[in-house]
């Protein structure tokens, strides 16, 4: 059945979510790509291969609930159902000390990094429950247990996201529903990029050398890995995996 492999990724246009996608889709699953940039999302789609399985795009804003709303129906309706959900988009912020920092901002950012993923779980829930049980994965972040420098409403968001990711695993556990959390460092992505500017505006690649030599394995990671890892929680870790948070961090958590 196609309900079976249906899946969404949010932020799929990002050095992540592409990967994820493009590793999904190599697997035979359908996948609803969501992204609040269509030109990107055009973009991304270019090296997307697909042999078995389907993709469509969705431009969207994953803070608002009419929108996430419409995204999980259009992938029911395509598909005849839904698998799973893989939360990803998120957005920096400023980068600034909390007494500095705007109001806006703050809910800006928890807006898109973690009601997004709130908004996500709310409305994919009842169609993967409809469908037996599934899977949520949602993109947390090594800052998701450690502090972040100027980055507070970022930083909190992240560990927003294990404490709802949790409560869901304990919620329908019992229901045939697994919600893990990947957690990622430093990546070279936009994103990545634009947080070596951020904490070093005139020198980028020192910021960057320095998430190097804080990582044990001396190396910023690459998207492909945690999206390696998520994918595997999605589709194919055994059913006992719930409630869990993977680092992929180059065992930086162990620091």
């Amino acid at each position: 059945m196609d309900s079976d492999r249906a899946y969404i990724v949010t932020g799929a246009a990002g050095g992540m979510g592409s990967a994820a996608v493009e590793l999904m889709l190599a697997r035979g699953a359908h996948v609803l790509a969501v992204d609040n940039d269509g030109g990107l999302l055009e973009e991304a789609a270019q090296k997307w291969v697909s042999p078995g399985g389907q993709v469509e795009r969705v431009v969207a804003d994953v803070s608002s609930a009419a929108d996430v709303a419409g995204f999980v129906s259009r992938a029911v309706a395509r598909w005849g159902g839904l698998s799973g959900i893989f939360n990803i988009a998120a957005i920096l912020g400023e980068f600034a000390d909390v007494g500095d920092a705007t109001e806006e901002n703050y809910d800006r950012v928890m807006a898109v990094n973690a009601k997004s993923v709130w908004l996500g779980m709310k409305y994919a829930l009842p169609a993967l429950l409809a469908g037996g049980g599934g899977t949520i994965v949602n993109t947390g972040s090594h800052l998701a247990w450690h502090g972040g420098e100027k980055l507070g409403a970022y930083t909190a968001s992240k560990h927003a996201i294990i404490g709802l990711t949790k409560t869901v695993a304990i919620e329908y556990g019992r229901r045939n529903i697994r919600a893990n959390v990947v957690a990622p460092a430093s990546m070279i992505t936009q994103m990545g990029a634009d947080t070596e500017a951020g904490y070093n505006p005139e020198d980028p690649s020192a910021a960057r050398r320095m998430f190097a030599e804080s990582s044990p394995n001396g190396r910023i990671g690459n998207p492909e890995e945690p999206a390696a890892v998520g994918v595997w929680l999605l589709l194919d870790a055994p059913a006992h995996v719930n409630g869990t948070v993977v680092p992929v961090d180059g065992g930086r958590g162990a620091v």
